[in-house]
């Protein structure tokens, strides 16, 4: 599968868990910077979300971020998400605040990356509760 379908992949499926969710989502033109989907439960608020999509198998964890660290707020969420190849597997999420992308990735690095460690692993994985609270 070619990295375009990939990326696809990922933000249909961070799309598909939060309209089960209840909320509706919008997905960005291809192009659009720094956003892959708008997320509201009535127009009224909004939540954007930068989706990351990999097939890795290295541990920890890591995904590329971009060259320009983001500007971070409480609507903005990082998604990260691992694909698997083997179909039986269900795909990885981690729910990462965009602030704390921005605190904990080297961005003067050549090629930044973002690396879910074990320890974070437990505290962001499946965690929507996050999104899901700034709606209430």
């Amino acid at each position: 599968m070619n990295n375009k379908l990939i990326g696809d992949s990922g933000e249909y499926f961070v799309s598909y868990n939060l309209s089960r969710r209840g909320l509706s989502c919008a997905l960005m033109n291809n192009g659009a910077k720094g956003v892959d989907i708008l997320v509201t439960d009535d127009g009224k608020s909004v939540v954007s979300i930068q989706v990351k999509t990999s097939q890795g198998k290295s541990q920890p964890r890591q995904w590329m971020v971009g060259k320009n660290a983001p500007s971070a707020s409480n609507n903005f969420f990082f998604v990260f998400c691992n694909i698997w190849k083997d179909f039986d597997k269900a795909p990885e999420v981690f729910i990462i605040p965009s602030q704390y992308v921005k605190d904990n990735v080297n961005w003067d690095s050549t090629a930044p990356l973002f690396k879910i460690t074990p320890e974070v692993a437990d505290k962001y994985r499946e965690n929507w509760e996050q999104i899901l609270a700034l709606f209430i």
